[in-house]
């Protein structure tokens, strides 16, 4: 049997490279060192592997191992999970009218509802726990996907917005498709995902992989996706690195720093949840505070101090990335 060449699930080019390969092992690993089993999903999967499309940029793996309703309840009892202050969330509302109305893709519990004062909000959410607690504070949100919402509601919206949702899923074009399909004419299209050419690079991120993140994005990325959907592209939004993700960014520079100096190994964590309190910037491998304090560690602790001191997180692109474009 011949095999089928491989595409990239974004812009369909044929150009795609090999980047690397994961063992499935490791991220079980992992994820069992947090207390949550993703054995399951990786019954059938030994080696992940990591591709990139030479012409979007876009990075995608395979084989497609995603997050099912059992894995994201185990990853929402962090309260880091659906945050309620997001910078994204506030770039996004100075392009909403009070007039307008706003389709919120992959919502959570709908917080972004209360950034806005739109005359109607809709959240579409596959979490039913997500969903029960929008309910419970008065926030329309139901158990649909975009897809099946754009045939019951073409054109119905102004703006659609998907926050954190894209780098999830294993069909984009058909996603944006839906998203597009619920847009008017001259419509808004809000994507925010992580911005795959920031500090989360650094270093092997176990949350920016499968069963987690299935798309790494970046601009180049984005702005292809203008082309291939036949969108404007208003504006492209590169957050610096935002308080919520400053920790994390610190502690990603001192370990990617540390793979190559004598404070490598004082610095990786023996013990304890690796699970960040800071949103998706989490899963790197961080500091244990109840180590004992070598000198290496006492020179890192240093170190951070004096980055902090300067506040070095001015000058980095932070975890986001957003694009706004408007239906033709």
């Amino acid at each position: 049997m011949v095999r089928p060449s491989l595409v990239c699930p974004s812009c369909s080019a044929e150009k795609v490279e090999r980047k690397e390969a994961i063992a499935s092992q490791l991220i079980e690993e992992y994820y069992a060192e947090n207390g949550v089993d993703v054995r399951y999903l990786f019954e059938d999967v030994s080696l992940l592997r990591r591709y990139g499309c030479e012409d979007c940029g876009l990075q995608f793996f395979q084989p497609v191992v995603l997050g099912d309703d059992r894995y994201y309840q185990a990853m929402q009892k962090g309260d880091w999970y659906y945050l309620e202050e997001k910078p994204e969330y506030d770039y996004v509302a100075k392009w909403i009218e009070a007039e307008e109305r706003v389709l919120d893709v992959g919502s959570g519990r709908g917080a972004f509802s209360r950034k806005i004062n739109s005359s109607f909000y809709q959240g579409l959410e596959f979490s039913q726990s997500a969903v029960e607690l929008a309910a419970r504070e008065g926030v329309n949100v139901i158990t649909e996907s975009v897809e099946e919402h754009a045939q019951k509601h073409q054109g119905a919206y102004d703006v659609v917005c998907a926050f954190q949702v894209l780098e999830h899923v294993a069909q984009p074009k058909t996603f944006l498709e839906g998203c597009i399909g619920c847009l008017k004419s001259g419509g808004k299209l809000a994507i925010a995902v992580p911005n795959s050419q920031s500090f989360l690079e650094w270093r092997r991120n176990y949350l920016n992989l499968p069963p987690h993140h299935q798309l790494l994005w970046s601009e180049k990325s984005l702005l292809k996706l203008a082309e291939v959907h036949n969108l404007e592209v208003v504006e492209i939004y590169k957050e610096k690195v935002s308080k919520i993700h400053r920790e994390s960014f610190y502690s990603t520079l001192l370990l990617s720093l540390g793979d190559k100096t004598f404070l490598r190994r004082s610095l990786k964590a023996k013990k304890g949840s690796r699970f960040s309190s800071e949103g998706n910037a989490g899963g790197e491998t961080t500091e244990n505070p109840a180590a004992p304090k070598g000198l290496a560690h006492r020179a890192a602790d240093l170190l951070k101090d004096c980055f902090r001191c300067i506040k070095l997180h001015r000058f980095f692109d932070g975890h986001t990335i957003t694009a706004i474009y408007r239906k033709k």
